[in-house]
């Protein structure tokens, strides 16, 4: 049996573990049914110890089982600290020690060598015996990632010392940049790695409502990202995450645009798909994004998809470019009956048009007024419209082509009411 190991080579078996620890929260070892125990206890402990003061564990009535939540408050942090899952890489003695050795060699900003000199200067220097192939190829990989510069002097590449950040101009400027890109932005881990380097911190930025988990999912944004600027297609394996026992699904498409969501900080992709019967625009959460393939096939016409998502965007409330429940008509007319108080209220009438996306509101009577909305998913609204849970008095969803109205959605009206319903009998109201 392999011992423990704090460190792994592939950050996809525990991105899911830390996501469920701090999102859903109080998970112990049977919630995980796609998984083994020894799984789970490896997992639990490497959280554990990437993340100690944030870990709490609960037992269960009984003390028969532990649960394992993650507690953050990220208002009080000065970093993300799931930063760290992405400092957890396994490595080997030998490649540590490469790794340093070859970066001491090209100290010197003047100094340049090429793969072969720089295998005899390893083994003379340090007694480090390297095969030529293992150099290049290292010496490849640290040019791509920035760390060495490449240049070709007749028949040899020649590897020197990339820039370093110190060295670059407005350096120290620079610095307050980064400390607030580090906490607010995707990709943030690329800066807090960076104040790392310069052994310097932040002391000044702070998020109030801030996301934290979805650092998590940077691998998966920055290759969409890439596909999406070279316009190419991608294969994404898609999973539910309260499904992990499943072998998810594969989803073809070329990625046109990410959205995130300013309530959640849920990020999404929007793909261009293109299907037997019809072509479409669907969205899909990125953290449940398993592995991104890159295609050869490149979008030919991406300036006419853009224009017809930006048209369609117009009637989207959230990411849902079809309906969940259709009924006649491409669109669904949203009127929504709310009383407020205009004297004691006015900050209702104030959210319904700060908050209702460019919808119309009238008043029709005294202390009531009615909001429309044309949307093509209105089962995207619903949580929104809970939100105004005691002051509904009427919800109608018509089917609609943007102009005539048809008849009523009774099916989506009814699944509105039947949840409150549900709510009511659970808080015994």
């Amino acid at each position: 049996m392999s011992d423990f190991q704090e460190l792994i080579k592939n950050i996809d078996k525990c991105r899911d573990y830390v996501r469920d620890f701090f999102v859903y929260g109080f998970k112990s070892r049977g919630d995980f049914p796609g998984k083994s125990a020894r799984t789970y206890d490896d997992e639990r402990r490497r959280i554990a110890s990437w993340l100690p003061e944030y870990v709490r564990e609960d037992y269960t009535e009984g003390g028969k089982s532990k649960n394992i939540s993650l507690q953050i408050d990220q208002k009080k942090l000065n970093t993300n600290p799931l930063f760290r899952v992405w400092q957890t890489g396994s490595f080997t003695d030998r490649d540590l020690s490469l790794h340093f050795f070859l970066l001491k060699l090209l100290e010197d900003p003047e100094a340049a060598y090429s793969a072969s000199e720089l295998a005899d200067l390893l083994m003379e220097e340090y007694g480090y015996e390297a095969d030529l192939q293992i150099v290049r190829r290292k010496c490849n990989e640290y040019a791509e990632e920035g760390l060495l510069r490449v240049r070709k002097e007749g028949k040899s590449i020649l590897y020197s010392r990339g820039l370093r950040f110190e060295e670059l101009p407005a350096a120290e400027e620079l610095l307050d940049m980064i400390r607030c890109f580090q906490m607010d932005r995707p990709l943030g881990v690329a800066g807090d790695t960076i104040l790392s380097a310069q052994n310097e911190t932040n002391e000044i930025f702070r998020i109030k409502h801030g996301f934290p988990t979805f650092t998590l999912e940077d691998e998966i944004l920055l290759a969409l990202l890439d596909a999406i600027r070279e316009k190419q297609k991608t294969e994404l394996r898609v999973q539910n995450n309260r499904r992990m026992e499943t072998q998810g699904q594969r989803k073809c498409g070329y990625p046109m645009q990410i959205f995130v969501s300013l309530r959640s900080g849920r990020r999404f992709v929007c793909l261009y798909m293109e299907g037997r019967r019809a072509k479409h625009f669907e969205c899909v959460r990125l953290d449940q994004i398993k592995e991104v393939v890159i295609l050869p096939e490149r979008d030919e016409k991406r300036e006419e998809h853009r224009q017809q998502l930006d048209e369609m965007r117009k009637n989207v409330w959230g990411v849902s470019f079809a309906p969940l429940v259709p009924g006649h008509g491409c669109l669904q007319k949203v009127i929504l009956t709310i009383h407020a108080d205009e004297r004691t209220e006015p900050y209702i009438v104030n959210r319904l048009q700060r908050e209702g996306e460019g919808g119309s509101i009238e008043r029709i009577a005294p202390d009531t007024f009615r909001f429309e909305k044309t949307v093509k998913d209105a089962m995207e609204m619903f949580p929104w419209i809970r939100s105004f849970t005691g002051r509904i008095a009427g919800l109608q969803i018509y089917g609609t082509d943007g102009e005539r109205l048809f008849e009523r959605n009774e099916k989506l009206e009814a699944i509105f009411f039947s949840d409150l319903e549900k709510m009511y009998q659970k808080y015994g109201v």
